[in-house]
């Protein structure tokens, strides 16, 4: 039923006669009508804008979190691969270049990793072993991944010249662009001296390379006959049978794990032992938005995009609420100038609107409870009265994000109307249920002798919260839960009162959530998580 219903106008009264006064009473009201339902426009638009912002932020950081995942998972599978070519060659130590190459394909490591440019074996060579390593190469050289003869087999000339101790070669391999076949004789040692530090100490290095145009990541991992990386530098050296190197390119991982995320820019980075490699793509603004995650083991993730709204200006939405909604202040107030002027019942009419347009500012649109200022309002009242113990359930749903994401904002506004209700349900009807935003919803409480047990009233709120909530037009059923932060006491303010359960919110949150927490002196939140300091004794008490 309307709560204004009660305001309908008399139409039993005659016209009177309009005198100036009264057509200067009738503008004034009007004008007055046209700036607060401006000032409502713009604090709604204002919002607005800023829920939708928050949303986007928030969105942002879940699709961060998606393409670090992707990315991790893209790290794990490469090491899939490492092991079992390990495995291999640690089975296999004097593979031929066709045995290497026909296991590669028995694998399908071109087939399945699509960003592996190529994968061989490389071996060290002393300067006694040269010539017999070279007539092996000459007779079966490494070929591409199409299997047809490679140009220029002919010599086996070292690459740069020089005589040396020893020789870092490609003794086999799998390549699969033709294009980056690198000549037989390269030493890779000369190039990279890095390599016999890693066979020293067990560890893989990761190197920038560019092949045939492409910036490519050479990774070299060392194999000992053992399986395992002895435990001494002796034993190490004795038991290496060479490195097994991969050359991959990491723009294929990054548009993967880009896929479907088109304004996002990311930094791949990894960072160990004297490793320190990077990988971009996509551009990003100096005011974008960004999150650095860490995928361990060396590797780290930097995701950037601008989420900003622009405030009401810069949100179509807000926007659009704030045109339309000075449009009709504007179009409210001359009806009420011709009404009030043109017939005596138009003052039922005006008294009609302004009590809704009251009721609008002071309530929340989608669930019908009292807003943040009709809450701070009650809340005053409260502590101004004596005798009187006064507390204050900070309420947020744990997971709706997550709902709004999966089931779409529908499920999202059916779920806050329903806990809405459950809220009102669970409280005596003296007591107040307010939404401050989002899903965040505030319960105060007042009893004369202080029974009121407002932890009591948590847990059956946390208890109500988990019941399975079916969504309006679908076969969708969710579930959510409820953290609860309580303040008990007298306060100085409404602010002191409602910021203290917000600390508790917060401790209940960072203690698992689906709790309530209460009070004491001492909660504060560093960096976002609620945490202890002097003589705090605050308490997680999980739901019933």
């Amino acid at each position: 039923m309307n709560p204004l219903s009660r305001y309908k106008p008399d139409r039993s009264l005659r016209r009177p006669a309009v005198r100036s006064s009264q057509v200067a009473l009738w503008a004034a009201a009007a004008a007055l009508l046209i700036a607060v339902g401006t000032l409502g426009a713009v604090l709604a638009a204002s919002s607005v804008a800023h829920s939708d912002d928050s949303r986007a932020r928030l969105a942002f950081s879940f699709s961060a979190a998606q393409v670090a995942s992707t990315l991790k998972l893209a790290i794990q599978h490469e090491e899939d691969l490492v092991v079992a070519g390990r495995a291999f060659v640690v089975s296999n130590p004097r593979t031929s270049a066709a045995a290497f190459a026909k296991w590669a394909e028995s694998v399908g490591a071109l087939q399945r990793y699509h960003e592996l440019q190529d994968i061989g074996l490389l071996v060290l060579v002393g300067d006694r072993g040269l010539r017999a390593f070279r007539a092996r190469m000459l007779a079966h050289p490494i070929l591409p991944f199409d299997r047809q003869p490679a140009e220029s087999r002919g010599s086996f000339d070292v690459v740069p010249t020089g005589n040396r101790p020893y020789y870092c070669f490609a003794a086999a391999g799998l390549v699969r662009n033709p294009v980056a076949v690198l000549p037989p004789g390269l030493d890779y040692c000369a190039l990279e001296p890095s390599l016999l530090s890693a066979r020293d100490t067990a560890k893989s290095s990761y190197l920038p390379f560019n092949e045939g145009g492409v910036t490519t990541l050479a990774v070299q991992t060392p194999i000992y006959s053992t399986g395992v990386a002895p435990s001494t530098l002796t034993a190490r050296r004795h038991a290496f049978l060479g490195w097994l190197a991969e050359s991959l390119v990491p723009q294929v991982v990054l548009q993967t794990a880009l896929a479907g995320h088109p304004k996002m820019a990311v930094t791949f980075r990894y960072r160990s032992d004297g490793s320190d490699v990077t990988f971009k793509t996509g551009v990003s603004s100096a005011d974008a938005e960004r999150l650095t995650i860490d995928l361990h083991n060396g590797w780290s993730v930097e995701s950037t995009q601008s989420v900003a709204s622009g405030g009401i200006f810069g949100d179509a939405q807000a926007l659009t609420l704030l045109l339309v909604g000075t449009a009709l202040a504007l179009l409210l107030g001359a009806l009420t100038f011709v009404l009030g002027t043109g017939r005596t019942r138009a003052m039922s009419l005006v008294r009609e609107k302004t009590s809704e347009l009251s009721y609008q500012a002071m309530h929340d649109a989608l669930t019908g409870l009292p807003n943040r200022k009709l809450v701070i309002q009650r809340a005053e009242e409260m502590l101004a009265r004596r005798g009187i113990v006064t507390a204050a359930l900070y309420v947020d749903l744990d997971g709706f994000k997550l709902i709004n994401d999966t089931f779409g904002h529908a499920a999202g506004d059916e779920l806050l109307r329903v806990v809405a209700t459950r809220l009102q349900n669970a409280v005596r009807q003296e007591d107040i249920v307010g939404r401050l935003g989002g899903d965040e919803f505030v319960v105060l409480l007042e009893s004369p002798s202080g029974d009121s047990r407002p932890d009591l009233v948590a847990e059956r709120l946390i208890e109500l919260s988990r019941e399975p909530v079916a969504v309006a037009g679908s076969d969708n059923v969710v579930t959510v839960s409820a953290s609860v932060g309580i303040a008990v006491g007298p306060r100085t303010s409404v602010d002191e009162l409602l910021r203290d359960a917000d600390l508790a919110l917060y401790a209940a949150k960072a203690a698992g959530k689906d709790r309530y927490m209460l009070f004491r002196p001492g909660l504060e939140v560093i960096g976002g998580v609620a945490a202890e300091s002097r003589s705090l004794v605050a308490e997680p008490h999980p739901g019933a």
